[in-house]
């Protein structure tokens, strides 16, 4: 979970006079990821799964189901105005100044165009593809298809950087696009997933890249 949703959690969950902790955290990060999951797979909707989280936390702990909904719509509008941003981010987006660049998500349209507001980087992103727009979800490689037409680029000429092998590597993979896996160790498994580079940060990725450049 990254720091913009962790924070925006507890702000919400003690804003509501209930006990957040370390517990809390884990099985709200377990049963998330379970739902978002299920979405990918088709089951289940953005607009269901951003209340149910909050429903099967409140029941795992206790607490009255019936706040699920006002917790759900409370934590979109925080996590909506965070533009957290991981280490090297700008740095890398400088260095990539006049390449054609989209941001390609599974999460919520409004929340993420916000999001990208708060952080300031929107103005880097020719083309914005949310999952909740498009009507499917990564690992459909439709949603970067969508990208790749929507830039004028050949999946040839693309890369995608992401976080996950199983839905951003799945999604590039049958799109006929490289995929650079940021996050991931010497050992880490992509389930069979192809993966053209294996890198631990966002600095490591921009040298990678401009070893790249200076190759051809």
């Amino acid at each position: 979970m990254h720091r913009a949703e962790r924070m925006a959690l507890r702000a919400v969950w003690q804003g509501a006079g209930l006990r957040f902790g370390p517990r809390l955290l884990a099985d709200y990060r377990a049963l998330n990821e379970q739902l978002w999951a299920a979405y990918r797979r088709g089951e289940t909707t953005t607009e269901a799964l951003a209340v149910e989280r909050f429903r099967r936390t409140l029941l795992a702990h206790g607490g009255p189901p019936a706040l699920a909904r006002r917790l759900s719509s409370a934590y979109l509008r925080a996590l909506s105005g965070r533009g957290d941003l991981l280490p090297g981010s700008r740095r890398l987006l400088r260095a990539l100044r006049g390449r054609k660049l989209a941001v390609v998500t599974n999460g919520i349209d409004r929340v993420q165009r916000s999001r990208l507001r708060a952080s300031g980087l929107d103005a880097h992103f020719a083309v914005i593809v949310t999952s909740e727009r498009a009507g499917y979800a990564k690992p459909d490689p439709r949603l970067v298809q969508d990208a790749l037409r929507r830039l004028r680029i050949a999946p040839e000429d693309a890369l995608m950087i992401g976080d996950d092998p199983r839905s951003d590597g799945a999604a590039a993979h049958g799109a006929g696009v490289r995929f650079a896996w940021v996050g991931a160790h010497r050992a880490s498994d992509a389930n069979g997933t192809p993966v053209h580079w294996r890198v631990r940060d966002l600095g490591a990725l921009q040298t990678r890249l401009a070893l790249a450049a200076s190759q051809t």
